[in-house]
């Protein structure tokens, strides 16, 4: 399969040479963003001097009974108590510095050093949805300022450890396990800010450095591809993972990383390669699985080791049916769901999650639609969480799903600014409609000249940082925090979900809480909830050819699945309908209402209850 490589790990501030289109009617890409990375080395010093005081009697004293004792409104400088940490106070209105402690301790309240207990991991409102690749945009505050829930950043394994050097380190640098990491103030500031404003930041982990890769198999896909090849021993790496999980673990005043998606669309080998395609021969499937088992187990667990609360998740771009598979092209490539239904066992029973790119199914275009299956896009995500929940009921861990990376064109003759910004609100409902999807950035706040030469333009802002109209959409879609509130493209349905019962004369019914196909006009709708209830079911829509279908069943009944749609009533309340799935006749075309009757056709089920 000929895919066009737009890396956007190759267009960063690194300078790291760009891969350029090698085909102009792409099938599908992948992007990101490399990021200067670093920190701030954190130094202390320790002064624990104190001078002792005393009073002597005056040496012309002539009394007999002269009390050598210090006047009773004088102070009496303290040392620091045994075991104290930190600034303690010296009896005498200042301060004495007395321990620092050891990293991964910390000085507490009581001044004493302990290892700090592990931060919950962080809420998201469905208000708070929507995150972006800030693209190190200047003005934080605009960003913080539009209701952002969160930012994605790239760690770049390559940047922080360009050698393996042992300690002692040099400045600018900081140890970990005896290693020497280099500190850039970019990224370090950038996590610290977010973090501070209350916004969730997750990092995408990746990018092996020369000297770690040594001897490896490796065909990249291109000039900078390199460090896509993952290391020779895979404990380097999870040593890169454990010192940022440290670091950036709330508790070390370098703010947080909650989120740590582990390596980028692990299913494609241009950007996982193990040494294949690229002239480089077939992948074994099985093998491509292993390897990343690998990497992943070792990250998993170093990262939990110092955050337990932390996700830690598997990165997939959008050919997700076994139809894509295609381990022998140039650019090997495995569906989602071949990659996915390998790799679980594999890493068991660790609570793994997924990170999920739902590009349209032509990168150019921004149209998506619920009839993209075999990809997973914009249009049909709730498959992803639909697939999830299915195959692995016992790992709950897995239900939620982040997307990570996705975007929509801009630019002509494929799209327009006004297409974007339609696009974008589309996605919105979309997500708002998919219960068990809590995060969504949006790639990527700026275009980038190498892309838009190529005719792809991601950003809400064009190169010359001028906003496009997906940004006033984007910016403004969920301001609950002004007043009155300002809410749009399926935010104004919070906390609810919108089942849309839809018509079309060539095709029949839909019923669905995403964006019906095209040509369909709403009949009537309804409330579900989002979010789980007490008392409530999660309604799953399924898909029999031509038209859909809602059921109870998370395994659709053996038709193809296209996603939860909200929690309905299981018993009538006051101000709930009951909602009966019917069918037209003796075929396929199914609807929702509200008439036990089904409005003169069959009725199946009692689907539940829900607010009209």
């Amino acid at each position: 399969m000929r895919r066009t490589l737009f890396s956007l790990f190759a267009l960063c501030a690194c300078s790291e040479p760009s891969q350029p289109a090698r085909d102009a009617a792409l099938d599908r890409q992948s992007h990101d963003v490399v990021a200067d990375v670093g920190s701030a080395r954190i130094d202390a010093e320790i002064d624990a001097d104190a001078s002792d005081g005393a009073a002597s009697l005056d040496a012309g004293s002539s009394r007999p009974d002269a009390d050598a004792a210090a006047p009773s409104d004088a102070c009496v400088l303290r040392a620091c108590p045994a075991g104290a940490c930190g600034a303690v106070e010296d009896g005498c209105g200042g301060l004495i510095s007395c321990a620092v402690c050891a990293d991964p301790e910390v000085c507490g309240a009581d001044h004493r050093c302990a290892r700090p207990a592990p931060l919950p991991y962080p809420t998201r409102s469905a208000y708070r949805i929507k995150a972006l690749q800030p693209d190190f945009w200047p003005d934080r505050g605009e960003v913080i300022g539009n209701n952002t829930g969160g930012i994605a950043v790239n760690m770049v394994w390559a940047q922080w450890q360009g050698a393996d050097r042992r300690a002692p380190c040099g400045a600018g640098e900081i140890t970990f396990d005896g290693r020497c990491f280099t500190i850039e103030p970019t990224v370090d500031a950038e996590i610290r800010a977010y973090t501070a404003a209350g916004l969730v930041v997750s990092a995408v982990v990746y990018g092996s450095p020369p000297w770690s890769r040594a001897g490896q198999p490796c065909t990249p896909a291109g000039p900078g591809f390199e460090w896509f090849c993952p290391a020779a021993n895979d404990a380097d790496f999870a040593r890169f993972a454990r010192m940022i999980a440290r670091r950036y673990d709330g508790h070390h005043g370098n703010g947080r990383l909650a989120d740590f998606v582990i390596w980028n669309e692990v299913n494609a080998n241009d950007w996982f390669d193990i040494g294949c395609g690229q002239g480089g021969g077939a992948c074994d499937p099985n093998a491509w699985i292993r390897r990343y088992a690998g990497v992943y187990n070792a990250a998993y667990d170093a990262i939990v080791a110092e955050q337990p609360t932390a996700r830690v998740l598997f990165s997939f771009e959008h050919h997700f049916g076994r139809a894509f598979d295609n381990p022998g092209a140039s650019s090997p490539l495995l569906s989602v769901e071949t990659f996915l239904t390998g790799l679980a066992p594999l890493v068991a029973p660790r609570a793994w999650s997924v990170a999920y790119h739902p590009y349209p199914p032509n990168l150019l275009r921004p149209g998506f639609s619920p009839d993209d299956w075999p990809r997973v896009t914009y249009g049909n995500l709730g498959a992803v969480v639909q697939f999830l929940r299915a195959r692995y009921p016992s790992v709950p861990s897995a239900w939620t799903v982040e997307l990570t990376e996705s975007g929509v064109n801009s630019i002509a003759p494929s799209s327009s600014p006004a297409a974007q910004a339609t696009g974008v609100c589309d996605s919105f409902r979309n997500v708002l409609g998919t219960p068990g999807i809590d995060n969504y950035v949006y790639h990527r706040m700026v275009d980038h000249s190498a892309e838009t030469a190529a005719g792809l333009g991601l950003g809400l802002r064009n190169p010359d940082r001028s906003a496009k109209p997906a940004w006033s959409v984007w910016a403004m879609a969920n301001r609950n925090d002004l007043a009155p509130p300002m809410l749009s493209c399926g935010f104004e349905e919070l906390p609810y979900t919108r089942l849309r019962r839809s018509y079309n004369a060539a095709r029949g019914h839909w019923a669905s809480s995403r964006v019906a196909p095209s040509g369909f006009a709403t009949e009537q709708s309804w409330r579900l909830w989002r979010e789980p209830r007490a008392g409530a079911v999660l309604l799953f829509e399924c898909r029999a050819g031509m038209h859909n279908f809602l059921t109870r069943d998370v395994g659709c009944e053996g038709q193809e699945m296209l996603g939860p749609v909200g929690y309905a009533a299981t018993s009538a309340e006051p101000g709930l309908v009951a909602l009966y799935r019917c069918r037209v006749g003796a075929g396929t075309d199914h609807f929702v209402s509200q008439s036990a009757s089904c409005e003169g056709q069959t009725m199946e089920q009692l689907l539940g209850y829900a607010t009209p």
